[in-house]
């Protein structure tokens, strides 16, 4: 029995179901390196984003500001039309490079 079949049957479930739960935990974590790495770009051009956006949500990808606005649930709503599931960071831009950041699913902006 191979390694995967032996973890099935020791939790219970089959084989499809742990391969869609590893491939599950492994897109969850690129998302959240990728936003890190987003977060940490925001950092570096914090002092340039502060004089253009204080007060505002910006999204960012690759280290660019696609969009802002004032209302960070409708920038969220944008976005999501915009590029689907695909990792966006958004932020709000205060006199505070270290942000927290919160993943928004579907249900907490409708």
């Amino acid at each position: 029995m191979n390694p995967l079949q032996q973890l099935a049957t020791e939790r219970g479930e089959s084989v499809r179901t742990i391969v869609e739960q590893l491939i599950a935990d492994y897109l969850r974590e690129q998302r959240h390196r990728f936003l890190l790495d987003e977060m940490e770009r925001f950092r570096f051009q914090h002092g340039d984003l502060r004089t253009l956006y204080e007060g505002e949500f910006i999204a960012m990808r690759a280290g660019r500001v696609i969009d802002h606005d004032f209302d960070g649930s409708r920038l969220y709503v944008r976005m999501r039309e915009r590029f689907g599931d695909v990792p966006v960071l958004i932020v709000e831009v205060t006199d505070q490079p270290e942000q927290q950041f919160t993943r928004l699913s579907r249900q907490a902006v409708q």
